[in-house]
């Protein structure tokens, strides 16, 4: 286990960040095939977990991050996402009891009498925000993760290479 109780980088992301050093890496490193199309989102997602899906895979796929293994992270990713946005709005928008249908008394209204701590929607959202965050981080696509993350120029296809030695002047 890694000093300070601390996850292991994959040795890309060590390449990207420039921290990768040959003498404390493995000799061979699992390399999972990148993934050339978005992949549609899996059956069983809310709404806000598939719009998610949808825009992550397709930056991911676009920017050579996303591979096959990862995409069971990702489901686990879009549906912290979605579990957060369903319990949101469990709270700001509750259901009538009588009705069935939405209210629209503000959140001061629906916390009257009750406890904000021991909620089950506002602990569901924090928990779906906490987990959210901790897959954002995995895919470098918080703030804070994509500062650390310097990724090499993409492959210009189509040009020889007097062409890009042209370029470069």
């Amino acid at each position: 286990m890694p000093r300070g109780g601390q996850n292991r980088k994959p040795r890309q992301a060590k390449i990207i960040q420039g921290t990768f050093r040959k003498d404390r890496n493995p000799g061979r490193e699992a390399m999972p095939s990148l993934m050339l199309q978005v992949p549609k989102p899996p059956a069983g997602m809310n709404r806000w977990a598939r719009r998610l899906w949808k825009q992550l895979a397709e930056e991911l796929v676009e920017q050579d991050l996303l591979t096959t293994v990862d995409l069971s992270t990702m489901e686990l990713c879009c549906s912290a996402y979605g579990m957060y946005q369903e319990a949101k709005d469990a709270i700001f928008h509750p259901r009538d009891p009588k009705t069935g249908k939405r209210s629209r008394r503000g959140l001061a209204e629906y916390l009257r009498e009750r406890n904000s701590q021991t909620m089950p929607e506002m602990i569901a959202m924090k928990s779906g925000w906490q987990l959210y965050k901790t897959y954002m981080a995995e895919f470098g696509l918080s703030p804070a993760s994509r500062n650390r993350i310097n990724l090499p120029a993409k492959k210009e296809e189509g040009q020889s290479p007097m062409e890009k030695l042209l370029n470069e002047v």
